[in-house]
């Protein structure tokens, strides 16, 4: 009798998470246990129930005993799959009881976690595969190849995560570094870092980009500036969240005065963006910090786009004040 595909992935996931106890779907738990064991993470991303390439790697890579014993003094393992079958338990019927409910919404707040979290390892394919440190920094991905990956023996994927553990060496010494170092040094070292690592994952540096600013408060490094305005997009972003101003933090950040004119026309620019795509749309106030970021530096990279965007705010200005004069009439 042939299984179904919804029982198959049950049982091959209860295999997955049973064997020998080697892994975890739990973020927080990884990093702690990695800090403690001084291990990195091998992080996967699955999604067992709705793609097809998942369980194939997991039972023919991933859960075999000669991978897990290679690499398990090296690495915590951790798994977050996104099941859409568990997803699905999230949605309750207005006459659930209140167990029911609440068992709903701890399982919507873990997908939300979920969701940030592939957002910052930006997850692009299925299964997706990573080498990360005890921090979570992403050291190297191990793409994942759907004509190969599947089908090849563990030997042959080990060979593949071994080539790209040789290239994150450089890395790893950049995030003992930061680990080992105090005070200035260390925000050299997370300048060191944060300008080595892929952009993509930039986001899996905030509590860093937060840091930089209190461990040389005197810009002994030159790279205030630029902390401070990363700084500024996270809070922003944060503001809009909550309902709040996300202009405040990029005018909030100028007012530092450790911004070189080319960050403060980008604040400008940001103040004004951020506006643009809020719930609130004041085009008075938009045009103001448009035109505050072009004549902070006319000569600047941007200068040119931002005048343009200027210009089309003008004239949008011009027809809301048409628009406004007609229907007075």
């Amino acid at each position: 009798m042939k299984l179904s595909r919804f029982l198959l992935t049950a049982v091959i996931s209860t295999l997955f998470v049973s064997c020998g106890a080697k892994w975890t779907t739990d973020y927080d738990a990884a990093v702690k246990a990695a800090q403690k064991k001084n291990r990195d993470i091998f992080l996967v991303f699955t999604g067992d129930d709705w793609t097809d390439n998942s369980i194939p790697f997991k039972e023919n890579i991933l859960n075999k005993k000669e991978f897990l014993s290679r690499y398990s003094k090296d690495y915590v393992f951790l798994n977050i799959d996104f099941s859409q079958g568990e997803f699905a338990k999230t949605k309750v019927a207005d006459d659930a009881s209140d167990a029911e409910k609440k068992a709903a919404e701890k399982i919507a707040a873990e997908y939300r976690r979920k969701e940030v979290l592939g957002r910052n390892y930006s997850v692009k394919v299925w299964p997706a595969v990573y080498l990360c440190s005890a921090e979570g920094y992403v050291l190297e991905q191990v793409i994942f190849d759907a004509d190969k990956d599947t089908a090849c023996t563990v030997e042959e994927y080990c060979e593949k995560v071994e080539a790209q553990r040789s290239k994150s060496a450089e890395l790893k010494v950049l995030v003992e570094a930061v680990r080992s170092a105090k005070g200035v040094e260390k925000a050299k070292a997370i300048d060191e870092l944060v300008k080595a690592s892929n952009p993509r994952f930039s986001d899996l540096y905030r509590d860093l980009i937060f840091e930089f600013p209190v461990l040389d408060a005197e810009n002994e490094t030159g790279r205030l500036g630029f902390y401070e305005l990363a700084g500024a997009y996270y809070i922003s972003y944060d503001a809009t969240t909550k309902n709040e101003d996300p202009a405040k933090p990029f005018l909030d950040v100028i007012e530092t005065g450790h911004l070189v004119p080319d960050q403060v026309q980008e604040a400008y620019y940001m103040a004004a963006y951020s506006l643009i795509n809020g719930e609130k749309f004041d085009s008075a106030l938009v045009t103001e910090y448009l035109e505050k970021a072009y004549t902070t530096n006319p000569a600047g990279p941007n200068a040119m786009k931002i005048l343009q965007n200027l210009q089309q705010m003008k004239r949008f200005a011009e027809l809301e004040k048409i628009q406004a004069e007609s229907d007075g009439e």
